[in-house]
C-alpha cells in the first residue's frame, strides 16, 4: 500500500463498516489520553462506555444472524462457534500480556507487588477482574496505578455478558417473543438498577458490576435488531446523528470527572452519542470523512491490544522507577505512548491476526489451555506470597528486607480504621458530601478491656495504627479508633475536602462517644501544617488557615477540659521532600541506611517545616490543664537528619506517611508520654 493510500478513507465493505473502527480508536485514545494525563482529559474514561456499545451491537448483530438464518441446528453449535470466535479474538494479546507481566514481575518486582501481581493476573485469566476491584477500591482512588491489570475490569464485564446473552437471546427467539422490546425491557431494568445503585451511594458496586452496565450493551444490541429489521424512524436525519452523537461524547469528555456520580446518568452521554453515530450510518459526513480515514480504522484495528498493553507499561514503569521527576515523568509517558502502539501492532499483525484466522478447533482449546495455565500460575505466586526467593530476579535479599518494613500495618486497611465507608447519596455526591455509617470507628489494642482510649484524626493518625495497637495491648486498653483522609475533625471548623460533612461528623461523633464513654485519654494525630493555608480550612466565612486551626483547637481542648479527659495532640512527622526511594533500592546489590538516607530531610528542614503549626499547638495547649504535646522530632530525627531508614528498615511508607516500622520508631516516646499524663491524673 502506498503511503499516499494511507491517508484515504476506508470503503465499507459487506458487513464490514470502517467507522465503527474509528470510533474503536477515538475510544481507546480517550482512555490512554485519561490514563497518562488524567488533568487534560479527565473524562477520557468514558471510552470504556463507548466500547460497551460497540460490543453490544456487533455481537448482536452475529449472533441474531446465526439464529435467524438458521446457521446452526442446534444450540450448542451456536455456541461453540460463538465461543471459539471470542477465544480466537479475545485471548490472544491477552496471553501476551498476562504472561508478559509474570515474566517482568519476576525479574523486577519486590515480593510484596509479587504477590498482588499474581492476584491480578489470576483474576485476568478468569475474567474475574472487576470484582476483586469492587471489593477493594474504587477505579479512581490514589493506589491505582499500583494495579497494572486494572484495567481488565471492562474485559471482565464484556466477557460475563458473553456467558449469558447467546442464552438469553436465543431464548426470546426460540420463545418467539418481541425481540426488541424485550431487548427494551432489560436495558430499562439495568439502566434502573444502575442508578438506584448510584442514588443510594453504591457507585463502586455500579461501576464494577454486570448487571449494572448490561444496559451500555442492551443499546447497542436494540439498535443491532432494529437495523436487521429495518425500522424506518432510525434513518432520518443521519447526519444530525452523527454530528449530535460526536457533541453528546464530546460534551461526556468534558464534563465527566472522577468525582462525579459515574456511571449513572452521566453515562448516557458517551453512551447515546455512540448509538447515535453508529446509526448514522457509513456514508454521513462524519463517519466517512473522519472515523472512516485509514490512519484512524488502524488505530481501531489494534485498539484492542493497546488497550491491554498501555496500562500495563504505565503501572510497571511507575511502580518500578516512580513517578517524582517531573521531566521523567512526561518524557517516559511519550515514549510509553509510543512502545504501547508499538506491542500493540506487533500482538495484533503477528499474533492475534494468524490465530483470528485460523478456524481450526484444537487452536481455542490451546489458547483456553494457555490462559488457564496463567491464572494458575498467578494463583502460585499469590498463594506463595510472591515468591521472595526466586531465581534470577534483580531484586536482592537486602532490598526486599527494606521494602518489607515499609509496608502499613495490616490493621491499617481495615475499612472500619480509614475512610469509614460512607453511604453517599446521588445530591450528596454532587455537593462532594457525605456522612458516616453507624459503625464509624474500628477498636484497637485490648478490644475487650473496659480501659478506653480515644484516638482519631487524618491519614497520619492511621499510619500511627501499630504504635496504638500496640500500646493497647501492652496497657490492656481498648483503643477506640478511626480517620479520614485529609480530615481535620476540630469543632466548628470546615475543611476543604472531598467529603467535609463527613469530617465534621467524624469530630462530632468523637466528642458525643467521650461525654459519653469518659475515655482515660483522647489523642489527635493530624498533618497539622497541611491545615496551614488559607484555601484549607475557615471557621464560618472569616477566619481561615492558622487562626481557623488555633480557634477550632481551642474549642476543641475547652470540651475535653470540661470533661476533664486528658487530650494529647501529637505532632506530625517529617514530610521527605520525595517520595520512597524504591527504585535506588530495588536494583542496589548492597542498599544501606547510609546511602538511603543521602536524601533525607535535614532536622533544621522539619523544625523549619512545623514550626508554624507546633507553635499553635504548643500555645494553645498551654492554656489547658488537661492538655499536651506529644514531641516526636528526637523519635524520628537524630541531629543532623530525619533518615529514610534505621536499622535496615524504612521508616516511611510514602514521603509523608510512616510505615509501620516507622509507628513504632514513635511508640517508646508515645508510652512515656501517655505514663506521665495518665499517671497525673486522680
Amino acid at each position: 500500500m502506498a503511503i499516499r493510500d494511507f491517508f484515504n478513507v476506508v470503503q465499507p465493505k459487506g458487513f464490514y463498516r470502517p467507522d465503527i473502527d474509528g470510533m474503536r480508536a477515538l475510544a481507546v485514545l480517550a482512555v490512554v489520553a485519561y490514563h497518562y494525563s488524567p488533568s487534560s482529559l479527565p473524562g477520557g474514561f468514558i471510552g470504556v462506555d463507548i466500547f460497551l456499545v460497540i460490543s453490544g451491537y456487533l455481537i448482536t448483530g452475529i449472533l441474531v444472524k446465526a439464529i435467524k438464518d438458521n446457521e446452526f441446528s442446534t444450540f450448542g453449535g451456536l455456541l461453540s462457534d460463538f465461543y471459539q470466535r471470542r477465544i480466537r479474538r479475545i485471548f490472544p494479546s491477552l496471553i501476551l500480556v498476562l504472561s508478559s507481566c509474570l515474566v517482568i514481575g519476576w525479574l523486577v518486582l519486590f515480593s510484596s507487588e509479587y504477590e498482588r501481581l499474581g492476584k491480578y493476573v489470576a483474576a485476568g485469566a478468569g475474567y474475574l477482574e472487576n470484582f476483586v476491584l469492587w471489593n477493594e477500591a474504587g477505579y479512581f482512588d490514589l493506589a491505582s496505578i499500583d494495579k497494572p491489570l486494572l484495567h481488565l475490569w471492562s474485559l471482565a464485564v464484556e466477557e460475563q455478558f458473553y456467558i449469558a446473552w447467546p442464552l438469553i437471546l436465543w431464548l426470546i427467539t426460540r420463545r418467539h417473543w418481541p425481540l426488541l422490546r424485550s431487548i427494551a425491557l432489560i436495558a430499562a431494568v439495568t439502566f434502573a438498577l444502575n442508578i438506584s445503585l448510584v442514588i443510594s451511594g453504591h457507585i463502586t458496586h455500579a461501576f464494577y458490576s454486570p448487571l449494572a452496565r448490561t444496559w451500555e450493551l442492551m443499546v447497542g444490541a436494540w439498535l443491532a435488531i432494529a437495523h436487521r429489521h429495518g425500522v424506518t424512524w432510525l434513518s432520518r436525519w443521519r447526519s444530525a446523528q452523527s454530528w449530535g452523537g460526536i457533541w453528546l461524547i464530546v460534551a461526556g469528555l468534558a464534563l465527566i470527572e472522577p468525582t462525579s456520580a459515574f456511571p449513572g446518568f452521566w453515562a448516557l452521554l458517551p453512551v447515546i452519542g455512540t448509538a447515535l453515530i453508529i446509526n448514522a450510518g457509513p456514508n454521513t459526513f462524519f463517519n466517512e470523512r473522519v472515523l472512516s480515514w485509514r490512519p484512524a480504522v488502524w488505530v481501531g484495528l489494534i485498539s484492542y491490544p493497546l488497550y491491554l498493553w498501555h496500562w500495563v507499561l504505565l503501572s510497571l514503569m511507575v511502580i518500578v522507577f516512580g513517578d517524582d521527576n517531573p521531566t521523567f515523568r512526561h518524557v517516559s509517558r511519550l515514549v510509553l505512548i509510543v512502545v504501547s502502539i508499538l506491542l500493540a501492532w506487533l500482538s495484533y499483525r503477528y499474533f492475534e491476526g494468524p490465530i483470528r484466522r485460523s478456524r481450526r478447533g484444537y487452536t481455542s482449546v490451546g489458547l483456553t489451555a494457555a490462559i488457564a495455565i496463567l491464572g494458575v500460575a498467578g494463583l502460585a505466586v499469590y498463594a506463595a506470597s510472591g515468591l521472595p526467593d526466586r531465581p534470577a530476579s534483580f531484586v536482592s535479599v537486602k532490598a526486599e528486607q527494606y521494602v518489607k518494613s515499609m509496608q502499613m500495618d495490616a490493621l491499617a486497611n481495615s475499612r472500619d480504621c480509614f475512610n469509614p465507608q460512607t453511604k453517599m447519596t446521588f445530591l450528596q455526591k454532587q455537593g462532594r458530601d457525605a456522612y458516616l455509617p453507624d459503625k464509624w470507628y474500628c477498636e484497637l489494642g485490648d478490644t475487650h478491656s473496659t480501659a478506653i482510649m480515644l484516638a482519631y484524626g487524618d491519614s497520619h493518625a492511621r499510619a500511627m495504627i501499630p504504635a496504638l495497637d500496640k500500646y493497647g495491648k501492652a496497657t490492656r486498653t481498648k483503643i477506640v479508633f478511626s480517620s479520614i483522609g485529609s480530615c481535620l475533625p476540630l469543632t466548628d471548623v470546615i475543611v476543604h475536602t472531598d467529603y467535609p460533612n463527613a469530617c465534621r461528623e467524624l469530630g462530632e461523633k468523637a466528642t458525643h462517644f467521650a461525654s459519653e464513654v469518659q475515655p482515660e485519654a483522647v489523642v489527635l494525630i493530624e498533618a497539622w501544617a497541611g491545615y496551614m493555608g488559607a484555601e484549607k480550612i475557615q471557621i464560618q466565612h472569616s477566619i481561615t488557615g492558622g487562626q481557623a486551626l488555633r480557634t477550632a483547637l481551642s474549642e476543641t481542648l475547652d470540651f475535653y477540659q470540661k470533661l476533664g479527659i486528658p487530650i494529647v495532640l501529637m505532632e506530625d512527622n517529617p514530610q521527605q521532600r520525595q517520595s520512597v526511594p524504591k527504585a535506588r533500592i530495588r536494583f542496589s546489590e548492597n542498599p544501606s541506611d547510609q546511602r538511603l538516607n543521602a536524601t533525607a530531610l535535614a532536622r533544621v528542614g522539619y523544625e523549619h517545616q512545623q514550626a508554624d503549626a507546633n507553635g499553635i499547638l504548643e500555645s494553645v495547649a498551654s492554656q489547658y490543664p488537661l492538655a499536651s504535646v506529644l514531641r516526636v522530632g528526637n523519635a524520628l530525627c537524630n541531629a543532623d537528619i530525619c533518615p529514610w531508614a534505621m536499622q535496615h528498615e524504612l521508616l516511611y511508607y510514602d514521603s509523608g506517611h510512616l510505615s509501620a516500622a516507622g509507628s513504632l520508631q514513635v511508640y517508646p516516646v508515645f508510652v512515656a508520654h501517655m505514663n506521665a499524663i495518665l499517671k497525673c491524673q486522680p
